[in-house]
C-alpha cells in the first residue's frame, strides 16, 4: 500500500511539474506576442511622427533590430496574426517608411528649390535696381544736356541701349517664368505653395515692381521717338503673351489665399503700361510722318493708326488721278521712300510685334502704293508735241501750195 502511495505521489508531481511547465510556456508566448506588438506600435508611432531624414535613417535602423529580434518566432506570430504575418509587418513598416522618406526628400527639394528662387529674385532685384539707377540718371543728363545737340544724340543712344539691355533682362526672367510655370500641376503647386511661406520675397511682388518701373518708364518725357515707343509696346505684348500662359499658375502657388486678385493686379499693371506707352506712342508716330512731309489724320489707337494710313494714301490715289501733278509725283516718292525705308525696314518687327500694324494691313498699303505710283506718274507730253509738230508741218505744206497757186 506504501508502494502504491508513493506511485500515486510520484505521478502526481510528474502532472504538477508537466501543468507548470505548460503555463510558463503559454505565458512566454504571451509575451512575446505582446512585447511584438508593442515594439511594432512603437515603430509606427515614430514613423508618423518623424521630422527629418536622421529620425527616419534611426527607424530604419530599428526596424532592423525589430525583425532580428522577432525572426525566431515568425512561426508563432503568424499564428497570431493571421490572416497577416510576420513578413506583412515588416513590409508595411518598411513601406510605410519609405513614404516617410519621399516625403521628406519631395521638402528637401522643394526647400532647395525655393533657396534657389530666392537667390535668383534677390540677384534679379540688385541688378534691376542698377539698370534703373542708370537708366534715371542718364534720363537726368539728358534733361540737363537738351542744349548739346551732338551730346544730347550720345546721350540718347546711351538711354536706349541701357532700355534695351533692361528689356532683354526682363525677357530673360520670362522665359525662365514660363518654362517653370507654364505646365505645373496641382500637386506640385500646393507643395510649393506650402514651402514658399517662407520666402521673403516672391515672383509675383517681382513682377509687380518691372511693371511699377516700366509704367514709370513709359510716364518720362526723355526725348525718345516712335520706334523706342514701338518697341517698349512689343515688350509689353510678349508680357501679356506670358502672364495669359502662366498667371493663373503662379496666382495659385505664391498667393493662394486670394489668386484672383492678385491676377487682377498685375493685368491692371498691365494695363496702366500700355496707357502710358500709347499716350506717347501715337503722338511720336504722328510727328515723325509729319516730320518726313506726310500729315496723317488723327488717331489714337491701332486701328486709327492703321485707317489713318489708308486714308491718306486713298485720298492721294485720288488725287493723283484727276490733277496727274508733278507735286503728286513727289508726294509719292516721299511717302514710298519713308514707308521702304524707314517704317517698314527699321520699324517692321516692333510694328507687328506690338500689334500696331498686322503683316497683312502692311501688305495692303504695299498693294495701294502701286496704284498710287501708276497714277501720279506724269504722262508723257511727247505724244502731243509731236502732234504739233506734225500739224505745223501740215499747215506750212498748205501755206506753201496755196501761195505758189496764187
Amino acid at each position: 500500500m506504501m508502494k502504491a502511495m508513493k506511485t500515486t505521489i510520484s505521478t502526481l508531481a510528474a502532472l504538477m511539474l508537466f501543468a507548470s511547465g505548460s503555463v510558463i510556456a503559454q505565458q512566454s508566448d504571451y509575451q512575446v506576442q505582446q512585447d511584438f506588438r508593442a515594439d511594432y506600435n512603437e515603430i509606427t508611432e515614430r514613423i508618423n511622427n518623424a521630422e527629418s531624414s536622421d529620425d527616419v535613417s534611426e527607424i530604419a535602423g530599428m526596424i532592423e533590430q525589430f525583425e532580428a529580434d522577432y525572426s525566431g518566432y515568425e512561426t508563432l506570430l503568424n499564428a497570431a496574426l493571421y490572416p497577416e504575418t510576420f513578413q506583412n509587418r515588416l513590409t508595411v513598416l518598411r513601406t510605410n517608411l519609405a513614404g516617410t522618406e519621399r516625403d521628406f526628400n519631395t521638402i528637401n527639394e522643394l526647400n532647395e528649390r525655393i533657396s534657389e528662387l530666392q537667390a535668383d529674385i534677390d540677384e534679379m532685384r540688385s541688378q534691376l535696381a542698377q539698370m534703373d539707377e542708370d537708366s534715371e540718371a542718364l534720363r537726368q543728363r539728358l534733361e540737363r544736356s537738351s542744349a548739346n545737340e551732338r551730346r544730347l544724340s550720345g546721350l540718347v543712344t546711351q538711354y536706349r541701349q541701357n532700355i534695351e539691355s533692361r528689356d532683354e533682362f526682363v525677357s530673360d526672367f520670362l522665359e525662365n517664368l514660363l518654362n517653370r510655370y507654364q505646365a505645373m500641376d496641382s500637386q506640385t503647386q500646393s507643395e510649393l505653395a506650402e514651402a514658399s511661406e517662407s520666402m521673403e520675397d516672391d515672383p509675383l511682388a517681382l513682377l509687380r515692381t518691372i511693371l511699377s518701373e516700366y509704367i514709370n518708364q513709359a510716364d518720362r518725357d526723355s526725348g525718345l521717338d516712335a520706334p523706342d515707343y514701338l518697341r517698349m509696346r512689343a515688350q509689353h505684348a510678349y508680357f501679356v503673351t506670358v502672364w495669359d500662359r502662366i498667371g493663373e499658375n503662379m496666382s495659385n502657388t505664391y498667393a493662394s489665399d486670394s489668386p484672383v486678385q492678385a491676377r487682377q493686379e498685375i493685368t491692371d499693371l498691365l494695363a496702366a503700361w500700355q496707357a502710358s506707352v500709347d499716350n506717347k506712342l501715337w503722338n511720336a508716330l504722328s510727328t515723325a510722318f509729319n516730320q518726313n512731309g506726310i500729315e496723317l489724320p488723327a488717331f489714337t489707337s491701332a486701328d486709327a493708326f492703321n485707317n489713318a494710313l489708308n486714308s491718306f494714301v486713298d485720298n492721294a490715289i485720288s488725287t493723283a488721278r484727276e490733277q496727274n501733278e508733278e507735286a503728286d509725283f513727289q508726294l509719292y516718292e516721299s511717302f514710298s521712300t519713308y514707308w521702304n525705308g524707314t517704317v517698314k525696314s527699321d520699324w517692321g518687327e516692333y510694328l507687328t510685334t506690338s500689334n500696331v500694324l498686322s503683316q497683312g494691313q502692311i501688305a495692303a498699303i504695299d498693294v495701294k502704293l502701286g496704284d498710287w505710283a501708276r497714277s501720279a506718274e506724269p504722262v508723257s507730253n511727247l505724244m502731243f508735241i509731236l502732234f504739233l509738230i506734225s500739224l505745223a508741218v501740215i499747215i506750212g505744206l498748205i501755206v506753201l501750195l496755196v501761195t505758189k497757186k496764187s
